[in-house]
């Protein structure tokens, strides 16, 4: 019943080109500002192993804009900013979600809390976009294209939460326990702030843009709040990831084949 309602409701969306353009060009920015600084983090990290995990991320986050890029273009629309209300990165570091953009600034070596941070910004990000673009899929039945796009983009996320679990798991592991849950905690209650405010302001214009009535409206700010308690009240703790060495590297395969030395 709620999936019927959910797909009809995005049916709506996709027959009124300023909601599609607004939802695709909203994904479209996200994607393109998931990378943003992903290749400064990488520069500060010293483990070669790790960082070239994180040059990898950074990569498939552009490949994710690329994609929509091209996506939008094919449907005769071009990307653009996102006003300051919808803007999720700066959002996120207004909530201190992740690395702060002066510590990227330090040319410090990130150490051990500075992995820590930028980990847990990482999982709790990207834990959140891929049940977003889970939903997107099972709502978007109607654009065949579309689906295509975020299911690629789907794939790489679900590998992009488990390296950053399998990072965080072996902080833990290495005594480093009770900081990886306590920051990670933090982190999903501010990456919860994060998106309730750009979902509110997002849901503010897309239902204007279709002409739904102020109850409608209302009930939709409701159940952004109901979500955004219950990620904020239960922050859960560290699983483990579901996937093993999901980002592999060439330093990888170096390690697997090296003769043992005598």
């Amino acid at each position: 019943m709620f999936l019927a309602l959910k797909r009809r409701f995005f049916r709506r969306i996709l027959e009124e080109p300023r909601a599609r353009e607004l939802l695709l060009n909203s994904l479209a920015v996200g994607e393109a500002d998931s990378a943003t600084d992903l290749d400064r983090i990488a520069a500060h990290v010293e483990d070669r192993r790790v960082s070239r995990k994180i040059y990898r991320h950074f990569a498939e986050e552009n490949k994710h804009a690329r994609l929509f890029k091209r996506h939008l273009e094919s449907l005769g629309f071009a990307p653009k900013p996102l006003p300051p209300e919808l803007d999720y990165e700066a959002t996120g570091q207004m909530y201190a979600m992740g690395t702060p953009k002066e510590r990227l600034d330090d040319p410090r070596p990130f150490d051990i809390d500075d992995l820590i941070l930028f980990f847990c910004g990482s999982k709790a990000g990207e834990e959140r976009a891929c049940k977003e673009m889970q939903g997107l899929i099972e709502a978007l039945v109607d654009d065949a294209k579309t689906v295509e796009v975020l299911k690629e983009i789907h794939h790489d996320e679900i590998r992009h939460v488990a390296y950053a679990t399998e990072e965080l798991n072996k902080l833990s592991d290495a005594g480093h326990a009770s900081k990886v849950l306590r920051v990670l905690r933090a982190t999903r209650r501010s990456e919860a702030r994060a998106h309730r405010r750009v979902s509110l302001a997002f849901m503010k214009r897309l239902m204007a843009i279709l002409g739904f009535p102020a109850w409608m409206r209302f009930f939709t700010a409701i159940a952004i709040d109901v979500e955004f308690a219950t990620r904020y009240l239960f922050p859960g703790g560290l699983d483990r990831p579901i996937l093993l060495n999901a980002m592999p590297t060439p330093l990888d395969r170096v390690t697997e084949t090296a003769e043992p030395t005598t």
